[in-house]
């Protein structure tokens, strides 16, 4: 997990172009049948990006320190490439392209997949700590 830290905004002025984008810019976020995030210390946000071309699970790293990824938080996803599923604690969503689904805290296993290979899903979501458990909603 890329961790991106807190700065002054006195001081992003003085940043020039290259440590403007060092900082802020989120490259390289879907790669095959990898799980890529990047943990941002602003309000402990987590930007992802899923591109599976067989089933992936998204497995809580380390810096959580928690037992799995929506043990204390709560994630936004949305489809921005072809068919595809996200299955939550055994239940199967399907995802066609610009579908969202929202998925509350407490829930387990997550695992992402494509319908077709040669067009696969790119999962991109952003998780945050979360307080309450509200239901699954898929728009």
């Amino acid at each position: 997990m890329d961790q991106r830290y807190s700065i002054h905004p006195s001081d992003a002025k003085m940043y020039t172009t290259e440590r403007l984008r060092n900082e802020f810019l989120i490259s390289d976020l879907f790669v095959n049948d990898e799980v890529r995030t990047v943990y941002s210390h602003f309000d402990r946000v987590i930007t992802g990006g899923i591109m599976p071309l067989r089933d992936t699970v998204l497995e809580t790293g380390k810096e959580l320190r928690a037992d799995y990824f929506l043990e204390r938080r709560e994630m936004g996803i949305i489809n921005i490439g072809g068919k595809g599923k996200i299955k939550v604690d055994g239940t199967e969503y399907p995802m066609n392209e610009k579908d969202c689904l929202y998925i509350g805290m407490g829930n387990k296993e997550i695992i992402f997949s494509s319908d077709d290979r040669n067009n696969p899903a790119k999962f991109y979501f952003n998780s945050m700590p979360a307080h309450k458990i509200y239901p699954i909603e898929k728009s």
